[in-house]
């Protein structure tokens, strides 16, 4: 997992503007940035026109991709007729805190508890301590152009809908590794093998807490499995 980016920066206002500068700072926090873990924009007692602002990222790449964001690009755009001068600015690696994760990341404890059958492909209880939780939708069969792919061949439609949850979990920063919980809805449980020969490819050690449930159909008649996770970064 990337290191964790911080910076910390001085603006000051034109005279008089000091709230209203922040007012357009913070409000930017309202459309959501993705990677963030702390933005705080406070005022420095010793100067009334001057403005602290800072910034947890989970990495230096999502700092500068909401950069990019229409809301960031919307509020420097609003902001910058209030902007007299920046002050001190310094780029630092935040190591954890009240409210962070630590450096690592989130601390995930898998565990087999005595008293419970041993589990095959999944682990009984997964714990987590701090991080980022990551919810992706059920995934089902369907391509980037939205056809089903291997109509009537679980096999065919398992590959994909893994294919879909890498590429899903990968937008968000993770990776199977990071799954803590899955859920599979089947509509013939009967051919579980099928897709635990499938899954062995993606969940090697780190097995997450699962479930499974037949179902007598899924959104369409033709998917005949569908499977969502949750993971912490």
């Amino acid at each position: 997992m990337s290191r964790m980016y911080g910076l910390i920066g001085k603006m000051v206002a034109q005279p008089g503007t000091r709230d209203n500068l922040a007012s357009i700072l913070l409000n930017n926090t309202d459309a959501g940035m993705p990677g963030c873990l702390s933005y705080i924009v406070a005022k420095d007692p010793r100067d009334a026109d001057a403005l602290w602002i800072t910034e947890v990222w989970d990495s230096a790449e999502s700092h500068r991709a909401s950069l990019t964001l229409p809301a960031v690009r919307a509020a420097i755009a609003k902001g910058r007729s209030l902007i007299a001068s920046f002050g001190d600015s310094v780029e630092n690696v935040p190591l954890g805190g009240i409210g962070l994760a630590t450096q690592a990341g989130a601390a995930i404890e898998r565990m087999n508890p005595q008293g419970l059958s041993t589990p095959t492909g999944y682990s009984h209880v997964v714990a987590t301590r701090g991080g980022r939780t990551i919810y992706i939708a059920g995934q089902v069969a369907l391509d980037a152009q939205g056809r089903l792919v291997g109509p009537g061949d679980l096999a065919a439609q398992t590959r994909q809908v893994f294919l879909n949850l890498e590429t899903a979990l990968k937008a968000a920063g993770a990776s199977f590794k990071d799954v803590v919980k899955t859920n599979y809805y089947l509509r013939d449980a009967s051919q579980l093998a099928v897709v635990r020969d499938i899954r062995s490819n993606y969940f090697k050690s780190d097995l997450p807490a699962s479930t499974l449930i037949e179902v007598p159909r899924l959104a369409q008649t033709d998917f005949l499995i569908e499977i969502e996770v949750i993971a912490v970064v």
